[in-house]
């Protein structure tokens, strides 16, 4: 009796041991999947063949992130997607572009965080990852109606003003508007039990009020610098200027130069300062677009 009860358990043991080994191969094969996915929509010729080889590559990415070991699984594989998770490892964000000829882009993204009371993991798609951002300065979105943007860095924040704060954080993006323009976005993204919110009333900008995101606009080949300094606890990014004293207000034509300006975490608040100093040094990470996507851990 306690022999074949013995044999039992170390068949329930072994079928256990390869139902975890198929689960972990069935990862790395649909990894493998999106890797090749993903190329074919980077070598499409035209926008036709690129929005149908995309179309591919997203429905086969919303089949890999469910699977079970999809949040301990790393897809920074993928060509020239981002793959970011938060400093607390709370939540990950897959990210990429879709870019077109006339150099505008379309933008997808998923939130994948693993909820503790349900015991699962939690996949949200944004929607509508395509709106142009100028001009969305003061707006919250949800994720069923997203501005859209390739995010390179996560920052944990916190809200204020609220007895129990919501989870939040910084987001620092580039968008690819057109062939005469880009833009470089600080935003905020709350995740709450109904779902998430981007934007927030914690900037403090004198030359705009209650902003909920902050905006830089500039020449489409210009190389503008945005970076989180952990340290000072500030976002640095270049100041801009017209090319010409006649273009002012024409953010097309606007371009860095070698001065700086931030944004600083003080009583809760994002506030603005201007020209202030900063020591580059060889580990210093300055990302330009569009960034690196293998590379913005």
């Amino acid at each position: 009796m306690i022999t074949r009860i013995l044999f039992f358990c170390l068949l329930f043991s072994g079928l256990v041991v390869k139902a975890e080994d198929d689960q972990e191969v069935t990862i790395k094969a649909k990894l493998k999947q999106l890797v090749v996915l993903r190329q074919a929509v980077l070598d499409a010729k035209n926008d036709e063949a690129r929005v149908q080889a995309n179309a591919e590559f997203l429905m086969f990415m919303r089949d890999a992130l469910d699977h079970p070991k999809s949040f301990i699984t790393d897809f920074d594989t993928i060509p020239m997607i981002a793959d970011l998770r938060s400093g607390d490892g709370y939540f990950r964000m897959i990210n990429w572009n879709l870019p077109f000829d006339d150099q505008t882009n379309r933008y997808y993204c998923f939130v994948q965080y693993f909820d503790k009371k349900e015991n699962i993991n939690k996949v949200i798609e944004l929607k509508r990852g395509y709106r142009n951002l100028e001009g969305e300065y003061r707006k919250i979105f949800s994720e069923k109606d997203w501005y859209g943007a390739l995010y390179y860095k996560i920052i944990p924040s916190k809200a204020s003003g609220r007895k129990k704060r919501k989870r939040a954080y910084m987001l620092l993006g580039w968008d690819g508007q057109d062939q005469y323009s880009s833009l470089k976005v600080i935003d905020v993204l709350s995740i709450t039990k109904r779902g998430l919110k981007f934007g927030a009333d914690i900037f403090d900008y004198p030359y705009e009020s209650k902003i909920k995101r902050f905006i830089i606009k500039y020449k489409s080949d210009a190389s503008v610098s945005m970076n989180y300094e952990k340290q000072k606890k500030r976002i640095v990014f270049n100041h801009l200027v017209p090319m010409q004293p006649d273009l002012e207000g024409l953010y097309e034509f606007y371009i860095p130069v070698l001065e700086f300006d931030a944004f600083e975490w003080r009583r809760r608040k994002w506030v603005f300062v201007e020209n202030v100093e900063l020591k580059a040094t060889a580990k210093d990470r300055i990302y330009n677009d569009p960034p690196e996507a293998q590379n913005i851990r």
